[in-house]
């Protein structure tokens, strides 16, 4: 039940910090809906001015409140928070969206590292995919956690349909407290007793359970045969049999099954590495000889996560490399006293490197033209063209920001006038994306755009949603911090120099980068050229994916062509 909005501010009336505390408050316990303090703070944000100390310090003190509050209602951390044994939730490509503590501890992942991380090959999890797709019902995958050396853990895994992903959960014979109790106090079993009667029925031997244990063999054997005897059973199968009864009987399944209607064909490759003592993801699709093309993906979508965009990439023949910048994905962000730019560019060189990428093309989304742009002066050798799709326009600091949704004309000024409320904002829009869900969460960042709404609610948009739901999300909107803190600084410098192809495709009805902040990129550089698509949006990646990769293709035939001329001549 929510409760009455309050009302805006009036013209240079200042935010008071308790009011303000009250309504972050109400949002995260679900009491208001965070576009009621949008609404309270837009006369603020509109008249330009910086917040009171005060009111600075009540949001700072806040911030811990809300980032806890986000993590609990995220909908994929409940699929697996009440489990007590190792769950982990996997999207259709293999990519780790959640996972329980237990998970956690024993395979020594993070969310968003894939399955090669549990000991799966890419061959091992397509004939998993394969099976999961032909045989109604759950299956069992195989696993190879590092703590259990050479020992397989062996994993149910069913389909959850609502979110298309994969939950698995570890084949081991647990059973509730009060069960643990009861055998305890019937059979007189000590603690370690019990523990080896639940690796019994997991179908260890004694070698394996001393191993895992830690306890000489003999010890193990001769704990066996002790509970054995208390459970006055002649047969160690007996035992295994009792023990399996009582996990079965009372562990009960709290997924259900469904089947899937398709598995993806063309996988997502995820690598990282370590620059700077900082972890640095990134991905890849297409065919690895393909021609090399670096894209720098933008907030929401285009980080190979969308299944059509992959496929393309296999029929152009273009290998897509694609680093994870700081704040999404797996990047962490650099150090305060490290400009973010740089740090951007170092980490795109170094993959580079690392895989003898020597030339690419380079292919932007929305805010990653910044750093592709830096990318194109600091290193043109080694790039041949630039496609730029949705481009950020420069949002100067007195420039009129009307025409734009009232979220964003928000972050834009709380970028340049309060930090604290740019990451505030941020958070509390998380929580609402959270409550909301991998298949709504398209709601709460599109709620003022139906059209890109409508694109993104599509049948064959939905996986790729979800796998930008995480990637997004997962360091608690650092990324878009860092985005909208990068796209407010004078970048516009970097449009005037950059000497190789530039295409800049934007959709006319692009709420968030209005054609005619697009269009000032022209002042800067009349070199570039600009195309508008009638009745696209944001989400013109997406809507228009043929068109994209078909000028790309168009850009990579130009240049090969004009080399070859210049060679002839």
């Amino acid at each position: 039940m929510s409760i009455n909005c309050q009302p805006g501010l009036l013209a240079g009336e200042q935010i008071e910090p308790q009011q303000i505390r009250n309504m972050v408050l109400s949002v995260i316990r679900s009491q208001q809906d965070y576009s009621a303090i949008l609404q309270y703070m837009e006369p603020v944000t509109r008249a330009g001015g910086p917040l009171s100390s005060d009111t600075v310090m009540e949001l700072a003190l806040l911030l811990s409140d809300v980032e806890q509050q986000a993590a609990l209602n995220d909908q994929l951390y409940n699929l697996v928070k009440d489990e007590s044994s190792p769950t982990l939730v996997l999207t259709e490509a293999g990519v780790i969206l959640a996972q329980n503590r237990a998970a956690a501890t024993l395979f020594h992942t993070t969310d968003g590292e894939n399955h090669s991380r549990l000991g799966i090959s890419s061959s091992e999890f397509a004939s998993f995919q394969q099976r999961i797709f032909t045989h109604r019902g759950p299956t069992l995958l195989q696993t190879w956690p590092e703590s259990r050396q050479q020992m397989p853990l062996i994993m149910t895994a069913s389909y959850y349909e609502p979110h298309h992903v994969f939950v698995l959960q570890s084949l081991e014979c647990r059973w509730p407290e009060s069960i643990d109790h009861a055998l305890q106090e019937l059979f007189d079993l000590t603690a370690s007793e019990r523990d080896i009667l639940a690796c019994l029925a997991q179908g260890m031997t004694a070698e394996q359970i001393s191993e895992q244990r830690v306890r000489a063999l003999g010890t193990v054997r001769q704990q066996i045969k002790t509970l054995m005897n208390k459970l006055g059973t002649h047969r160690q199968n007996q035992a295994v049999s009792l023990a399996a009864a009582i996990a079965n009987r009372t562990q009960g399944n709290t997924l259900s099954h469904s089947q899937p209607g398709q598995i993806s064909s063309r996988p997502l490759q995820l690598g990282e590495f370590v620059r700077d003592n900082r972890l640095v993801g990134w991905r890849r699709y297409g065919p690895r000889s393909g021609i090399p093309v670096l894209l720098l993906h933008g907030p929401f979508f285009g980080a190979g996560d969308f299944e059509h965009d992959r496929e393309l990439a296999h029929q152009h023949n273009f290998c897509v490399w694609i680093p994870e910048r700081p704040g999404y994905g797996r990047t962490q962000p650099a150090g305060r006293d490290i400009d973010p730019l740089e740090n951007q560019l170092q980490d795109c060189l170094e993959l580079m490197q690392r895989e003898n990428i020597e030339q690419a093309f380079l292919l932007s989304h929305e805010s990653g033209l910044i750093p592709a742009l830096a990318l194109a002066e600091r290193a043109p050798q080694r790039f041949h063209g630039l496609l730029a799709v949705s481009p950020s326009g420069h949002f100067k600091p007195n420039v009129n920001l009307e025409a734009i949704p009232r979220q964003q004309r928000m972050l834009l000024w709380a970028a340049r006038h309060a930090h604290w409320m740019l990451r505030m904002m941020i958070r509390l829009g998380m929580v609402q994306v959270r409550q909301l869900g991998p298949e709504r969460w398209v709601e709460a960042i599109f709620a003022d755009s139906p059209l890109d709404l409508k694109v993104l609610n599509e049948d064959s948009m939905r996986q790729g949603k979800l796998g930008t739901y995480h990637y997004n999300y997962s360091q608690n909107g650092a990324g878009l911090e860092l985005d909208v803190q990068q796209t407010t600084t004078a970048w516009d410098r970097l449009v005037s120099t950059v000497r190789l192809p530039f295409l800049g495709i934007m959709g006319s009805q692009n709420a968030t980068t209005p054609p005619d902040f697009v269009r000032s990129l022209l002042d800067l550089n009349d070199q570039i050229q600009l195309l508008e698509i009638p009745e696209a949006g944001q989400t013109l990646s997406l809507s228009h994916a043929d068109l994209v990769f078909s000028l790309l293709a168009q850009m990579v035939e130009n240049h090969y062509h004009n080399r070859a001329s210049i060679n002839h001549a």
